[in-house]
């Protein structure tokens, strides 16, 4: 017998040493190009002068891709070592840097839509299980009463109905909204959505109390909440919309919003604050919400009640005074201007009864 001679492995970059030493060294002495020579291949961009979608295929050695109005396969006429960026890196202002300065892409683009126009459409994107389980079901082992799959396709066609209900309630690049929903498909549908049209969202995890979402509302600035009618949970049906969202617009404010309110109720000559009873008032008031992003009303008046003690006590003010300036602080309030535009319900658990709010 002939022992064969030893086949020496093929290097790993990733496990071996010298491999992974020389790509750390070529990241450092140039990030730009490194990692956009990754990016060149690995993701898709959107090329103005070609009206395409394109990518560089490795395999085939050139630029390919898609026409942005068809969606035809094209062969794009650039020569290989083209970048659709002007710098890989803008290191210029630390921390403050810059990626692929000039470029243009769009991640549900990428995580989507190139999928379904390379013919990967029937392929599965996700499969959903619901939280409701049957326990007769997979003779009697248990299994979800919702299960289903997703195809890229599917996906697809949902996301661009999403994107196009916030095109149509005013919503461009650039806008933000805030997405409080179960694990459901549709929470996937309207991140997707988002991000065909460039809009920033924030996800609030369902399990949340209604003063977190009304922070990261106020922290996002965001013009819209998606939310839905329900979720299920452990057999229990459990309400979003009137346990969440309702909660955290209508029980809430931002600390910015209150304090402009409170010093157009002293500004009033009607309330009678003459500046050591403004300060007193707004000093209390600021000590009390400090780090606070959004608070009920009644933090605001909390504060109100305290200096207006103090200044009672000290005679800078009568009870009438006192008794009035309280009123018209909390009337400011409770006419504060709505925080956002709109409310988007997913109808998931079909509630006959869902409380709507009109004017929203």
């Amino acid at each position: 017998m002939v022992a064969s001679p030893a086949v020496p492995p093929r290097a790993n970059p990733l496990t071996d040493s010298a491999s992974w030493t020389a790509m750390r060294n070529a990241c450092i002495a140039d990030p730009g190009g490194f990692h956009g020579d990754q990016a060149r291949s690995s993701i898709c961009w959107y090329l103005p002068d070609e009206q395409a979608w394109g990518f560089f295929d490795r395999d085939a050695g050139a630029w390919t891709g898609w026409d942005a109005a068809t969606g035809e396969p094209r062969s794009l006429d650039l020569p290989a070592d083209y970048t659709p960026w002007e710098r890989g890196l803008n290191a210029d202002n630390p921390p403050n840097w810059r990626w692929f300065e000039g470029a243009f892409t769009n991640s549900g683009f990428n995580e989507v839509d190139r999928h379904v126009l390379a013919g990967h459409g029937a392929e599965t994107a996700l499969i959903f299980e619901g939280d409701r389980w049957n326990m007769s079901s997979d003779n009697g082992r248990g299994g979800p009463v919702d299960c289903y799959p997703v195809s890229r396709k599917a996906l697809m066609l949902e996301a661009a109905k999403c994107s196009l209900a916030l095109a149509a309630l005013g919503l461009k690049a650039g806008d933000r909204i805030a997405l409080n929903m179960p694990s459901i498909p549709a929470q996937i549908y309207w991140t997707e959505g988002a991000k065909r049209a460039g809009i920033i969202y924030t996800p609030v995890f369902g399990g949340f109390s209604d003063k977190t979402l009304s922070d990261r509302i106020a922290d996002a600035g965001a013009r819209i909440v998606i939310t839905a009618d329900g979720s299920y949970r452990n057999a229990q049906m459990v309400p979003f919309k009137t346990s969440y969202t309702d909660p955290a617009l209508d029980n809430f404010i931002g600390v910015g919003t209150a304090m402009a309110l409170l010093a157009g109720a002293l500004a009033d000559p009607a309330n009678e604050a003459d500046d050591k009873v403004r300060g007193a008032i707004t000093g209390a008031v600021m000590e009390l919400l400090d780090g606070e992003v959004t608070v009920e009303r009644s933090d605001v008046m909390r504060g109100v009640g305290r200096a207006l003690d103090d200044l009672a006590q000290g005679s800078a003010l009568n009870a009438a005074q006192a008794a009035n300036l309280r009123m018209a602080i909390a009337s400011a309030l409770v006419d504060s201007p709505p925080r956002v535009e709109a409310v988007v319900v997913v109808r998931h658990t079909a509630q006959p009864d869902l409380v709507w709010n009109a004017h929203r």
